[in-house]
């Protein structure tokens, strides 16, 4: 599967919520999403534990650019994310865990999601559905023009994942810090 997406940072969640809603977005409740990235050699694979939609296992690839990048991936909906969880662990080590809770809007063909990200603050993510890959030009349009109707500053587009910030913020901080 395919699609296009954006990540900026966002210190004003509601801001965008009451953007969200009065551009006529549809909103779905919140929920809480727990990912647990998986060290492999390609790509991003990851474990996502969802308080409303359950667990699936995402594969994906897409380059770290700041901006609106296409990204593939697949899903596989698990019943036991515990089980499989402790198997992957053993197989491939944990690189990441991010917790956050998550809203969801939808304008047209882009989802917008309003994140607040444990240890890391509040962001914005757009993702353009693409159904073919001659799609991606006019995906990628929607996706933009939303960013600019919700006024997300190019200067505050993200390129990394989740998971590699909060790496890198533990770091900073060092394993002790709150």
């Amino acid at each position: 599967m395919l699609n296009i997406e954006l990540k900026a940072r966002c210190e004003d969640l509601a801001r965008l919520r009451e953007s969200c809603e009065s551009l006529g977005a549809e909103g779905q409740g919140p929920e809480r999403q727990v990912d647990t990235y998986f060290s492999v050699s390609h790509g991003r694979f990851k474990l996502r534990e969802s308080s409303e939609s359950g667990a699936e296992l995402i594969y994906y690839a897409r380059g770290d650019v700041a901006g609106a990048r296409e990204s593939h991936y697949d899903l596989y909906q698990v019943e036991d994310p515990e089980g499989l969880k402790a198997i992957l662990t053993k197989a491939l080590s944990v690189s990441a865990v991010v917790t956050k809770r998550r809203e969801t809007f939808v304008i047209g063909n882009v989802r917008i999601h309003l994140d607040k990200v444990q240890g890391l603050g509040g962001f914005v993510e757009l993702q353009g559905t693409v159904d073919h890959s001659g799609e991606l030009p006019l995906v990628a349009d929607e996706v933009q023009g939303i960013q600019r109707a919700l006024g997300i500053d190019p200067q505050s587009l993200v390129k990394e994942s989740y998971a590699a910030l909060a790496g890198r913020a533990e770091v900073t901080q060092g394993p002790c810090a709150n």
